[in-house]
């Protein structure tokens, strides 16, 4: 059950903000994607972010809980998100079927960190992309996050490096890896994260 904390959290505006997408988005092609995995629901919003950008896609979102999820409050696309309850590390989807599986501000906190990566490999078809956003381990604020994370959200939270993510990615099978940065904020805290399913 998730904290108080984290129940308020996912209740504040920045918890709702969809700009971590949209940079995402804005890297790969997409167009043509029939199935959407996105790792962490929260609220919805990501999805049904997801579902207006790719309105062709149909959009699984997948969370330990579904406690702070507000469906009634969602502005969806043509397809509204299909929303599954079950943790990341055992995901209860068929292989090979997602054309891309998105972790946004979700790996941090995530169990079994090479696990996740292994069953995302799994359910990516071949071609399909990870797409991870999330704090650089190596920026002076991960360790102030960790802590209030760790104060208040979730023990197992860790701010990956680069070379971290490469690993797990790579000893997955995964190819491709690489790291985008927003223009102009190429010392910000955030790093997006890109691998694909050779």
């Amino acid at each position: 059950m998730p904290s108080l904390f984290k129940r308020f959290f996912a209740r504040l505006p920045m918890a709702r903000s969809t700009r971590a997408y949209d940079f995402a988005l804005a890297q790969v092609d997409l167009t043509h994607a029939a199935r959407v995995l996105e790792i962490g629901a929260g609220q919805g919003f990501g999805a049904a972010h997801l579902s207006r950008a790719l309105p062709q896609a149909q959009v699984f979102s997948v969370d330990i809980t579904t406690e702070c999820l507000k469906p009634e409050r969602l502005q969806t696309g043509p397809r509204p998100p299909i929303f599954i309850q079950a943790t990341a590390p055992a995901l209860p989807l068929a292989a090979n079927t997602m054309d891309a599986a998105f972790l946004i501000m979700t790996f941090h906190c995530l169990p079994q960190p090479a696990q996740v990566f292994q069953e995302l490999a799994r359910v990516l078809r071949p071609g399909g992309i990870v797409i991870l956003a999330d704090v650089d381990g190596h920026h002076w604020m991960a360790r102030p996050f960790e802590w209030v994370e760790h104060a208040f959200i979730s023990p197992l939270t860790h701010a990956y490096t680069p070379a971290e993510l490469e690993h797990l990615a790579t000893q997955a099978g995964l190819q491709r890896f690489h790291i985008r940065r927003r223009p102009g904020k190429e010392k910000g805290f955030m790093i997006w994260a890109f691998a694909s399913k050779g």
